[in-house]
């Protein structure tokens, strides 16, 4: 099952692969594709663990393959930027950040989902996993990026938005309900 949620993960960068040719900009088209698989796949890291509560329906076992498909989306995401937009060159980088802040809250994001990815193998995961919970924070960072990247805001930017409030929404909802003072 593992193979499959992988391959359907990966479907996107094959689409855009035998595409890239004929894109009008290739660069942006990159972008919209890691970008959108990024997101999308952090989002739905956290479905495993609603459906867990909620539908009492075991896919905690994929979580950290899907945690895992965002982060390597994020790190092609990031690539494009510095290889590809920018060609290494760190002095440009810099100042695209101070002229559009989406930049550093991706970067932020970023480097959040790195911190966690690193920390996911067995031994690690279980000295940092209290610091997994950063990913509520890496979301919220992500989702605020994906909208301002946007000139126009379209479905998918308040798609991802409402899911995102969802999700993080029941998330609050059972914090309060396991901690009600009486």
């Amino acid at each position: 099952m593992k193979a499959l949620l992988v391959l359907f993960a990966l479907l996107p960068l094959g689409v855009a692969y035998y595409t890239l040719d004929n894109a009008i900009d290739p660069i942006k088209m990159l972008y919209n594709t890691t970008g959108i698989g990024a997101v999308t796949l952090l989002l739905l890291s956290l479905v495993p663990s609603t459906c867990k509560r909620i539908c009492h329906i075991n896919t905690l076992p994929y979580r950290k393959t899907i945690g895992l498909l965002s982060f390597m989306y994020a790190l092609l995401h990031v690539s494009v930027f510095v290889v590809l937009d920018s060609e290494f060159d760190f002095v440009t980088i810099f100042e695209k950040s101070l002229k559009k802040p989406f930049i550093y809250v991706g970067a932020i994001a970023f480097i959040i989902v790195l911190l966690m990815a690193l920390t996911s193998f067995k031994k690690l995961f279980a000295k940092f996993s209290k610091y997994h919970k950063a990913v509520y924070i890496a979301l919220l960072l992500a989702l605020l990026h994906s909208f301002w990247a946007q000139k126009v805001a379209g479905v998918f930017e308040y798609g991802i938005i409402f899911v995102g409030a969802i999700l993080l929404g029941e998330r609050v909802w059972m914090w309060q309900k396991n901690h009600k003072i009486v």
